[in-house]
């Protein structure tokens, strides 16, 4: 709800922002019902930010939690929307070549993009040889506590592929792992920024 008040060039969601209908009587997530609910509230939010931020573009990736497609609601909307998606895995905006996967580590079997190999969508967007990359989930050991404060939820593979390839990536912003959400390291030459459940300003030189 914060966006009216950004002066920013570009607005940047890295998934899960969209709350969920959940577990009923401890029944597994149902995609269906999911839908049904979450497109409810994105069509509020999405005609709330339409009116609040005019022409500003705005780049998405989904998360785990978002059955919902963000890029079609707000396009609907009359939203500058870009959206990263499998099919479509990079975008070029502002001079900068922004690419990466919404797929997370496996989990539970039930949440969107869970996935036992990731280096498929690793190697693919690291082909787009991107300036930024965007992602859901982090990469392991930056910025991935859980919420209890335990490593879990990045991905190992990631970061070795961050650290040891050749690449011109600057800035790496994921979410995912809210209890490391609203802050920022750099390391190796990479500011990574974990944007779950925050709303911050930054600058890309």
């Amino acid at each position: 709800d914060g966006v009216a008040e950004l002066d920013v060039d570009v607005i940047l969601i890295t998934g899960d922002c969209i709350p969920n209908r959940g577990r009923v009587n401890f029944q597994r997530i149902d995609t269906k019902a999911e839908l049904k609910y979450q497109g409810r509230k994105l069509r509020k939010l999405a005609k709330r930010w339409a009116e609040a931020i005019g022409d500003t573009p705005v780049i998405v990736i989904r998360g785990n939690h978002d059955f919902i497609h963000y890029g079609r609601e707000f396009a609907r909307y009359g939203i500058d929307v870009h959206e990263i998606t499998d099919t479509k895995p990079m975008i070029e905006l502002l001079g900068k070549r922004w690419a990466g996967f919404r797929q997370v580590n496996y989990i539970i079997g039930e949440w969107a993009g869970e996935e036992r190999d990731l280096e498929p969508f690793i190697d693919r967007a690291m082909a787009c040889n991107p300036d930024i990359l965007v992602t859901h989930a982090p990469p392991g050991n930056i910025l991935d506590t859980d919420s209890h404060g335990e490593k879990g939820y990045g991905i190992d593979r990631l970061t070795q592929v961050l650290t040891y390839s050749e690449h011109r990536i600057t800035h790496h912003f994921f979410g995912h792992a809210h209890n490391s959400g609203g802050k920022v390291v750099e390391e190796m030459g990479i500011k990574f920024i974990n944007g779950a459940g925050f709303c911050r300003i930054h600058t890309i030189d």
